[in-house]
């Protein structure tokens, strides 16, 4: 296990530096899957993305002004409930998720360029089954 709980170090590691060494900004390795989380529900509300990221209402408020501050996410006008107002992508948001998302694609497609398709196969379902077994207690 050592070897895989290293490699799995090295591999993070080099992912978070390579992906955010350059900035972006008001997005980073932290702010990053809650503006993820936002623009694939269409909205969100802080708490849900408190439960989602298993983080206090007031770590997630505290990402989740940084992504407003930065005009990355907004609250939806007119919500049916006031009492707890979603957050939606704007469309400098998803610009911004979009150009992140390519250049981490294009950074894998590089790394993997020499294996086979059924290899690049084979790691993406046991990354998934690993991702999977890390949301187990």
């Amino acid at each position: 296990m050592t070897e895989l709980e290293q490699q799995l170090t090295l591999f993070a590691r080099k992912a978070v530096w390579r992906s955010w060494s350059r900035g972006y900004r008001g997005l980073d390795h932290i702010t990053y899957p809650y503006l993820v989380a936002v623009a694939l529900r269409g909205s969100s509300r802080v708490g849900e993305l408190a439960r989602q990221f298993a983080v206090d209402k007031s770590t997630a408020s505290r990402h989740v002004a940084k992504l407003q501050a930065a005009g990355l996410v907004e609250p939806v006008e007119n919500p049916p409930d006031a009492r707890s107002i979603p957050l939606r992508a704007t469309a400098a948001g998803l610009r911004l998720l979009a150009d992140v998302q390519a250049e981490r694609a294009a950074w894998l497609r590089a790394a993997l360029a020499d294996w086979d398709e059924e290899d690049q196969r084979v790691l993406a379902v046991l990354m998934a089954r690993l991702n999977a077994g890390l949301e187990s207690p």
